[in-house]
């Protein structure tokens, strides 16, 4: 059983993205169909699928999507791909259309407007890529998630229907390096101090 410490632990551990990754190792099925589980069965409004997730495990699709991530800008002012989708597992999050019931039940849907949809659909996401991270955290894999990629390659490479919204990587750290460091370039990526966030407890 987890204590207290073990959890805020994973927490911790799940803030720091990884960069580099030993391709060495593969992650044991029962490990992804768990990781699957916790992306599928996360909390979304009203239970609605907001979203589907492609589980990419082939290297040479994983290393063809990183190509595609060309969008980083290091602190010496020159752009870098994003390694932390060079991992064992890559999680890529495609939004889906919404529903005939999602639409129904969205007002917004009567004067044309897709804001509430689009709220909803971020927010699912968001909560799946948490559940994930701390999922994968727990069971000791490193991650890392990336936004900067081209979207309409992304899509192409995986005959998507829609844009994707995150990609990321999960997986083992890599070996003699410092996780801030490019898995192919040794480019040493910045990293900032979490931000307080403020807490007011009401009782």
């Amino acid at each position: 059983m987890f204590t207290h410490t073990d959890i805020k632990k994973a927490v911790i551990r799940s803030q720091h993205c990884q960069r580099n990754w030993d391709l060495s190792k593969e992650i044991p099925e029962d490990d992804l169909d768990l990781l699957i589980h916790a992306i599928s069965n996360c909390p979304s409004k009203q239970n609605h699928a907001f979203y589907k997730v492609h589980a990419v495990t082939n290297r040479s699709v994983i290393e063809e999507l990183h190509r595609h991530t060309e969008g980083f800008l290091l602190p010496t002012g020159e752009w870098t791909t994003n390694s932390q989708i060079l991992a064992n597992l890559v999680l890529v999050f495609e939004p889906v259309e919404p529903s005939s019931k999602q639409k129904e039940k969205n007002s917004e849907f009567e004067n044309g407007s897709s804001w509430v949809t689009e709220r909803d659909t971020n927010m699912a996401i968001g909560l799946a890529a948490g559940y994930a991270n701390l999922t994968a955290s727990i069971l000791g894999y490193a991650t890392g998630c990336c936004a900067c990629f081209d979207e309409v390659k992304i899509k192409e490479l995986l005959n998507m229907k829609r844009n994707p919204a995150l990609l990321m990587g999960i997986g083992f750290k890599g070996t003699g390096k410092n996780r801030r460091i490019h898995h192919e370039n040794n480019q040493i990526f910045p990293t900032k101090k979490k931000e307080e966030i403020s807490i007011r407890i009401i009782k």
